[in-house]
C-alpha cells in the first residue's frame, strides 16, 4: 500500500526534468568548428640593408671603396623555409664628383657626376630553421650594370632639374655569400637583424670613375676595361612575409 504513493511522488518529481529535456535542442553535429588562431602561413622572407663595397683584383687598382643599399625577397620552396628561391637587387655608388659652372651671369650651377653599379641576381638560399641565431648561405646568377650619369642643380638647392647618362656597360655576374640572422621580433611575422657578406664575380666590363671625363672642349671619355670583382659587407633587417588574413 505504501509503494504506490511513493511511485506517484517520484513521477511528479521527474516530470519537470523530462519537459526541460524535450525543449533543450540537441547539439548539431555539422556545426562549424571554432575559429583557429594559430601561426600565420609564411610564404617567404624579405629584407633591406646597407652595403660596404670593397673592390678586389684589377678593380681595386682603379676604385678603392663604394657603398649603397640592397633588398631581397626569398620565396620558400619547402614548408620549413630551409630552402628558398632568392632575388637580390643591389645599388652601389663607387664614385662621385661635383663641379661648379656659370649658367648665366651671376648664377652658378652644380654638375654632379655619379658612378653606380646596379646588380640583379637570383638563386637558392639555405637557412637554419630554428633558434634565435640562424646561419644562412646564398648564391645567384644575374648581371651588373655600370652606369655614369650627370645631374644639374642649383648651388643652394640639392634637387636636380636636368640629368643625362654619360656612359654605361653591363656584364654577367655571379655572387655567393652567407651570414647570420639574429632574431629581435617575435610577433606574427618574426624580424631578424641580418649581418653577412657576399662576393660578386663580374666579367669584363667598361666603366668610368672620377677623373675619367675630360671636359675639353670637346668632352672626351676615358673608360677603363677590367674585371670588377668585389666584396659586399652587409647589415640590414629581414622579416618573414605572410599574406594578409592568413
Amino acid at each position: 500500500m505504501t509503494i504506490r504513493p511513493c511511485a506517484a511522488l517520484l513521477l511528479l518529481a521527474l516530470a519537470p526534468a523530462a519537459a526541460l529535456a524535450q525543449k533543450t535542442p540537441m547539439p548539431v553535429s555539422d556545426a562549424p568548428p571554432p575559429p583557429s588562431y594559430g601561426a600565420p602561413h609564411i610564404i617567404g622572407f624579405g629584407g633591406v640593408g646597407l652595403d660596404l663595397a670593397l673592390p678586389t683584383g684589377n678593380f681595386k687598382n682603379y676604385v678603392s671603396v663604394g657603398g649603397g643599399f640592397d633588398g631581397f625577397f626569398a620565396l620558400k620552396l619547402v614548408p620549413s623555409g630551409a630552402l628558398s628561391l632568392r632575388l637580390d637587387l643591389t645599388v652601389l655608388l663607387y664614385g662621385s664628383e661635383t663641379r661648379q659652372y656659370p649658367l648665366v651671369p651671376l648664377i652658378d650651377v652644380d654638375v654632379t657626376t655619379s658612378n653606380t653599379i646596379l646588380g640583379l641576381n637570383i638563386g637558392p638560399q639555405f637557412m637554419a630553421t630554428s633558434g634565435r641565431i640562424r646561419p644562412y648561405a646564398m648564391g645567384g646568377i644575374g648581371f651588373s650594370y655600370f652606369n655614369t650619369s650627370s645631374s644639374v642643380s642649383g648651388t643652394d638647392n640639392s634637387e636636380s632639374f636636368a640629368n643625362s647618362t654619360n656612359f654605361g656597360d653591363g656584364t654577367f655576374a655571379v655572387r655567393a655569400g652567407g651570414g647570420l640572422w639574429i632574431q629581435v621580433g617575435h610577433g606574427r611575422t618574426p624580424v631578424w637583424i641580418d649581418l653577412g657578406a657576399q662576393y660578386v664575380w663580374n666579367g669584363q666590363v667598361s666603366y668610368l670613375r672620377p677623373g675619367s671625363i675630360d671636359l675639353g672642349p670637346p668632352v672626351v671619355y676615358h673608360p677603363i676595361r677590367s674585371e670588377t670583382h668585389l666584396w659586399m659587407i652587409h647589415a640590414g633587417v629581414s622579416a618573414a612575409i605572410a599574406p594578409k588574413g592568413s
